[in-house]
């Protein structure tokens, strides 16, 4: 079961690091609802994968929104951030006990490799100037039959002018757009198997890129 986390909670919990970015509690439904959509999109990509549930990374997983909808699926889930003092609330909160938080930089982090049965990254790869840290470590936790799962934004002109229309920064770190990111994985050793985009209506312009990979 997909679960979404009540705005008010969202609000309180979040702080000035831009962990729980705004647009998952925006008084505007809109920007929330499209927002929300990208999450809802990889759990229903995840219902679809072929993969064992024993263990998943959340990679780059901010205020931790996504776990307790993770926590359900998988028998133990990998919180990977620099920062964790609002996941640690949601953590209590909804009293997930499979949860193991690493603080820590992904240059630093020592983990057995082929371990992941998924991995999920998102809105998380675009913030790397230099992508090849995170997509070999990736890449290397990674189980032969495992999958990754990223949601990037496009950055186009839609996405742009929603910006605009709405007041909402574009983050100094956004160093790619999601095609970019894509191209680079595809480069990498990754084929996608499953691609969605946010909005569902066209995937002409989309605003994020929903997809599913697996190692060549």
């Amino acid at each position: 079961m997909f679960i979404t986390i009540e705005p008010d909670f969202l609000q309180q919990i979040a702080t000035d690091n831009d962990r729980i970015p705004t647009l998952y509690y925006s008084n505007i439904f809109v920007v929330r609802s499209l927002f929300w959509m990208r999450l809802k999109l990889i759990y229903t990509a995840l219902q679809h994968a072929p993969i064992e549930r024993e263990k998943c990374m959340d990679f780059g997983g901010g205020g931790g929104v996504f776990l307790p909808t993770l926590s359900q699926e998988f028998k133990q889930v990998y919180f990977l951030d620099l920062e964790d003092r609002e996941v640690r609330q949601v953590i209590a909160q909804y009293q997930l006990p499979n949860i193991e938080i690493i603080k820590q930089d992904i240059k630093q982090v020592q983990l057995a490799p082929q371990q992941f049965d998924a991995i999920i990254a998102a809105d998380v790869l675009e913030h790397f100037q230099e992508l090849s840290p995170p997509v070999e470590a990736l890449k290397s936790w990674l189980k032969p039959n495992g999958v990754l799962i990223t949601s990037l934004p496009t950055e186009n002109w839609i996405y742009q002018g929603l910006r605009s229309l709405f007041n909402i920064e574009k983050p100094i770190d956004h160093y790619h757009t999601g095609y970019e990111v894509e191209t680079y994985l595809r480069a990498t050793g990754f084929s996608p198997i499953r691609r969605q985009f946010v909005p569902l209506v066209t995937n002409l312009f989309p605003l994020f890129l929903i997809t599913v990979w697996k190692l060549n």
